[in-house]
Order: structure tokens, then C-alpha cells, then sequence
């Protein structure tokens, strides 16, 4: 029973949620800005200590 319910519980709560947060925001950043040729980045430069 206590699999079922987890089971139940990662159905309707989690992948729901995962989906949304897929949807709404893109959290590794792999979508190409529009317009550019690559998907390189500039290194920020680090603060001195």
C-alpha cells in the first residue's frame, strides 16, 4: 500500500510540478538566445580577493 501511495503522490504532485517548471523556465539554460550563431558564453571575469 505505502507504494501505491508514493507512487500516487510522484504521479500527481511531482512530474506535474517538473513539467510546469520546464514549461515556465528553462533551469540549464539550453535554449540558443534568438539570433545567435552559438551557444558559447563569455566568461565573467572573477573579483579579486
Amino acid at each position: 500500500m505505502r507504494t501505491f501511495l508514493l507512487f500516487l503522490v510522484y504521479c500527481l504532485v511531482v512530474t506535474p510540478a517538473g513539467l510546469v517548471s520546464r514549461i515556465v523556465k528553462d533551469p540549464m539554460a539550453r535554449r540558443r538566445p534568438a539570433g545567435t550563431e552559438t551557444y558559447w558564453t563569455a566568461p565573467t571575469p572573477a573579483q579579486a580577493r
